[in-house]
């Protein structure tokens, strides 16, 4: 570790969104590496968590592959300046009464101040009022759509899909969440419920605070799937301020028909110990999805699984047999 970097250092959350997604890497797996949640990554991306210690920003820079200094805010010379700030400290004179012509100069620099004073109010108002009546909306909005979808899926099996939104400031506002889904695809559950769904696109019209919101569907390959199909979705999320905003869902945006489990992401018919944490921590906190966790814990706890391409099944295998 790095000792000459202070203790605590000071995230560029633009930076670090912009080179995660110039290497195609995830949230859930830069959280994975370092040992954090989803969220605190999100959090260091959309900085509300400006300040983080030094051990995890070395380690944020080890799993973007750049120098710790690439991810950091550029600090400036803000070196106080003192001068005039102690007083006059020329030296004294005889103790008499001030001239005439000291009063009028003391009299003139109390006018001056009075009137920089003033000037710089009537400044800074007009500043303040002229940011708040005509700054641009897209300054004032700051919007993360992610999509967290498998990279694989067995042909008759179910997969979850998750789109992350984060808008800041946090405030309560009216969103339009729509994901194109391939139409071979059937959703079996939706939470929250969508608002409608037609032709492959599910569409959710949400009202209220815009931070850290989960749009989450359970969607069946279809079983006649050929192996090696890949199966692509887009979507995105329209916000309404003073302007229309549309934002494109990011992350993953294909699933590839394969004999394996969902949550399997090496593909080694296992789900390990860090696979189904994942799980959890992508399905955390959205009700309605014990039935497929549940199908995690059982092929988890068996050690290995084959798929019944016949009943099209997962089957649990005992490390012993």
């Amino acid at each position: 570790m790095d000792r000459s970097l202070p203790p605590t250092l000071r995230l560029d959350s633009k930076k670090i969104k912009r080179i995660r997604e110039e290497k195609g890497l995830t949230q859930l797996y830069v959280a994975t590496v370092i040992g954090v949640t989803i969220d605190t990554i999100s959090r260091w991306e959309n900085k509300r968590y400006p300040s983080v210690k030094r051990e995890n920003a070395l380690k944020l820079a080890d799993t973007l592959e750049v120098p710790v200094e690439d991810i950091l805010e550029d600090i400036g010379d803000d070196t106080a300046r003192t001068q005039g700030e102690q007083g006059y400290t020329g030296q004294e004179g005889p103790s008499t009464a001030p001239s005439c012509h000291n009063t009028c100069v003391e009299n003139g620099l109390r006018n001056a101040i009075l009137i920089g004073t003033l000037a710089l109010l009537f400044g800074v108002g007009g500043l303040v009022l002229g940011y708040f009546f005509f700054r641009p909306s897209n300054l004032s909005i700051d919007i993360s759509a992610v999509r967290f979808l498998p990279s694989r899926c067995a042909p008759g099996s179910l997969f979850p899909v998750l789109v992350r939104v984060d808008i800041n400031p946090a405030t309560k506002r009216t969103i339009l969440v729509k994901e194109d889904i391939p139409q071979i695809l059937k959703v079996t559950k939706a939470v929250p419920r969508y608002t409608s769904v037609k032709k492959g696109i599910l569409k959710w019209i949400y009202q209220g605070d815009t931070t850290d919101l989960k749009f989450v569907y359970i969607a069946r390959m279809p079983p006649s799937a050929q192996e090696g199909k890949r199966l692509r979705f887009k979507g995105t999320v329209t916000v309404k301020t003073s302007q229309t905003v549309n934002v494109t869902v990011g992350g993953n945006n294909c699933v590839v028909s394969s004999p394996f489990y969902w949550a399997d992401k090496n593909g080694d018919n296992r789900i390990d110990d860090e696979e189904i944490l994942d799980a959890y921590e992508l399905l955390a906190g959205v009700n309605g999805m014990k039935g497929i966790l549940k199908e995690v814990e059982n092929l988890w706890a068996a050690g290995q699984y084959k798929w019944d391409r016949a009943t099209k099944r997962f089957v649990p295998i005992k490390e012993s047999q």
